[in-house]
Formats: C-alpha cells, structure tokens, sequence
C-alpha cells in the first residue's frame, strides 16, 4: 500500500509540475514576441520550466550522485536564464552560471562512465572548432573571443561525456540516449544563439533557442530517471 501511495504522489508531482512548466514556457514565448516583449513577464516565466525539471529530479524515488549533479546543472541552468534575461550588467554572469551547470553536467555524466570514447571527443571537439572558426571568421567576437572559446570547450566536454555512456553494460539504454540526445539539443541552441549574437540573426531564432535548449534539458533530466543511483 505504501509503495502504491507512494506512486500516486509522484504521479500527482510530476503531472503538477508539466502543468505549471507548459504554462510558464508558453507565457515565456508569448511575452517575447506578442505581447509587446513584457520584461516582467518574461523574467518571471522564463527560469521556471527548468526549475519545475530540477524539482523533479529531486523528487526520484531512487536518487543517487547522478540525480544530485544533473539537479544541481538544472538550478544553476535556471539561475543563467535570470541572470541573461535581466540586463546587458548581469550577461556575463548568466554565462558563468551556464558554464557551470555544464560541468555540473559533466560530473554527472563522468561519475556514470569513465572511458575515453575517441571517437566521440573527436566528433564533439571537432563541431567546436568549426563554429568557433566560423564565428572568429565573421569578425564580430572582440572582447569575447576568450570567454566564447572557453564556453564551447565546456559544452563540448559535456557533449562527448554524454556520448561516452553509451554501450555501458551498467548504464540503461534510456538514460544513456537521453543525456547523448539532451546534449545535442544544449549544443544546438548554444550554437543558434552564437550565431545570432556574433554573426547573422536566424530567423525566428529567438524561439528556436529557447524551444531547442528546453528539450534539451527535459531529456537530460529525463536520463535521471532511469541512472543507476548507486553510480
């Protein structure tokens, strides 16, 4: 009977917490681009559909190091969508705390497999250089040539750790490709993003980033709920 109540609560949670992220993300988007760009709006909405994902990390029932790190990315991830959308004097920092969630990340995703995985540096790594050539190549990075190049070292650290678990015996499949597929979607809308602060804006790309860096963060959240917590 406990096990059962104890379902039924989870349940409840995780269907409260969909409920009020779908609403906050929806709000978001609404604000930035129909209802004359609300600042308010925006600041109040944008951090929640991450913290309504580190919330439900929190909540597993079987809770490990893994679920620890990957809840601790989300709060610092939330905290960087603050700290980005409050002004151009507190940028800076959301990048930091971006940076740092991605580590936050790549604990979590070390702890689960320790190979090397070549192949997977090379291919994560090699995506780095290309963008950062091409954005070095438009000539529109300045002061922030350093601070650029050492966030994509980070993110692409992230993605070949992710890449990494894959094929581990002691790691199911689900989270495996779950994390490897959150990864990518992070990546893709860093990747938007540069190239819309540093070279051509991409159109509509404003929703494109939020909605490919939300996915992302679902789906690495989501291999939290199948990580061995004795890992």
């Amino acid at each position: 009977m406990a096990t059962i109540a104890n379902s039924r609560r989870t349940s409840t949670r995780t269907i409260v917490l969909i409920a009020i992220g779908v609403v906050a993300a929806l709000a978001y988007i609404v604000a930035g681009r129909i209802a004359g760009d609300n600042y308010w709006l925006r600041m109040v909405t944008k951090p929640i559909p991450v913290l309504c994902l580190a919330l439900w990390v929190s909540w597993l029932p079987r809770r490990g190091r893994y679920q620890g790190a990957i809840a601790a990315g989300l709060l610092l991830c939330a905290l960087g969508d603050i700290l980005l959308e409050a002004s151009d004097a507190t940028f800076l920092f959301g990048l930091i705390a971006f940076l740092l969630g991605h580590v936050a990340y790549i604990v979590a995703f070390t702890r689960d497999s320790r190979r090397l995985f070549p192949l997977g540096a090379v291919l994560a790594y090699g995506y780095g250089v290309l963008v950062y050539a091409y954005l070095t190549a438009a000539g529109n990075l300045g002061a922030m040539a350093i601070p650029v190049l050492v966030y994509m070292l980070v993110i692409c650290t992230m993605l070949w750790r992710a890449s990494a678990r894959l094929g581990v015996a002691e790691i199911m499949r689900a989270s495996a490709w779950a994390g490897l597929a959150g990864a990518l979607f992070f990546t893709a809308s860093d990747t938007i993003l540069s190239l819309r602060m540093f070279d051509t804006p991409v159109d509509l790309g404003g929703v494109t980033v939020i909605v490919t860096y939300w996915i992302g963060q679902i789906l690495i959240a989501f291999s939290a709920r199948d990580a061995n917590p004795a890992r």
